[in-house]
C-alpha cells in the first residue's frame, strides 16, 4: 500500500510536469488546430447542416463549426460542470450518457466522436446509438488515440499497455485516467462500427511528434464512417429527457 500511494505521487507530478512542458511549445494547440482542419475537410459537403459532437468538453471543434450559422450543432458530454465552465460556447449543449442519448432517429447530418471511445464503459453500445441517430448516408468522424503507442497518449506513461494491470491501474488513477480502456484497438473499433452499419471510407495516420514519426504505428487514427444500412436495421431505443435550463 506504501508503494501504490508513493508510486501514485511520482507518476502524477511527471505527468504534470509533462503536460506543463507540452503547454508551453504550443503541442496542444497545435493539436486542436489540426484536429479542426481535418474535420473541417470532412465535412466539407454543403448538405450537413445538424451536428452532434459527441463528448464535446471544452467545445474547441464545435465552436469552429459554429462559425457556419447555417448549422445546427449539439455538444453532448456527460460532465455538467466542463459545459457550465465553457462560457464561450456557441453550440447548444446537452447533458446526458453517450451509451442513452436523447434524441429521434436519425436526426444528425455528421456526428463527431472524438478522442471519446477508449473512455466508455460500453463503446459498441454507443456506435450503436450513434447508427440510430446518424441519418442514412451521413457521416461518423472518429479520432481514435493509439493506446498501446510507444508513450501513452493520456498518461503519458511509456509502455503503459504492455505493464501488469495492477501497476497500470495507478498510472491511470494518479493521472486522472483511471476510465480508459487500454484494450481499445483500431480493429475492434472498425468492426463495432462495421456491425452497426457504417462503412469507412477515409482513415488518416496522426504524428504529433516528428521525432517519433512511424508511418507503421502511428500515435492515432482519424476514421470518417458513411452510414450504409437501412434505417429499419436500426432498433429503436428509448431515451430519457435531459433538463437543460440549469446550463
Amino acid at each position: 500500500m506504501v508503494w501504490v500511494k508513493e508510486e501514485g505521487r511520482i507518476t502524477s507530478l511527471i505527468y504534470k510536469l509533462i503536460v506543463s512542458l507540452l503547454r508551453k511549445i504550443g503541442t496542444y494547440d497545435k493539436r486542436n488546430v489540426s484536429y479542426s482542419t481535418i474535420v473541417s475537410s470532412s465535412i466539407n459537403d454543403g448538405g450537413n447542416k445538424t451536428f452532434l459532437d459527441i463528448g464535446v468538453g471544452t467545445g474547441q471543434i464545435s465552436n469552429m463549426l459554429c462559425q457556419n450559422k447555417e448549422r445546427f450543432i449539439a455538444g453532448l458530454d456527460i460532465c455538467r460542470h466542463i459545459l457550465k465552465s465553457n462560457r464561450r460556447r456557441l453550440f447548444h449543449p446537452v447533458v446526458a450518457d453517450a451509451h442513452h442519448m436523447p434524441f429521434r432517429n436519425e436526426i444528425f447530418d455528421v456526428t463527431l466522436f472524438i478522442s471519446c471511445v477508449e473512455h466508455l464503459a460500453q463503446p459498441s453500445g454507443c456506435i450503436k446509438e450513434i447508427s440510430r441517430i446518424t441519418k442514412q448516408n451521413g457521416i461518423c468522424i472518429t479520432q481514435l488515440p493509439n493506446l498501446q503507442w510507444l508513450m501513452e497518449p493520456h498518461t503519458k506513461f511509456p509502455l503503459l499497455y504492455f505493464l501488469p494491470q495492477r501497476f497500470s491501474s495507478v498510472i491511470k488513477k494518479s493521472s486522472g485516467y483511471e476510465s480508459i480502456n487500454l484494450r481499445i484497438t483500431l480493429k475492434k473499433v472498425l468492426s463495432w462500427f462495421d456491425t452497426f452499419g457504417f462503412t469507412n471510407i477515409d482513415r488518416r495516420n496522426i504524428h504529433h511528434f516528428q521525432i517519433f514519426r512511424f508511418p507503421w504505428w502511428p500515435l492515432g487514427w482519424f476514421l470518417t464512417f458513411r452510414k450504409t444500412a437501412r434505417a429499419d436495421r436500426i432498433t429503436p431505443i428509448l431515451t430519457p429527457t435531459v433538463n437543460r435550463r440549469s446550463l
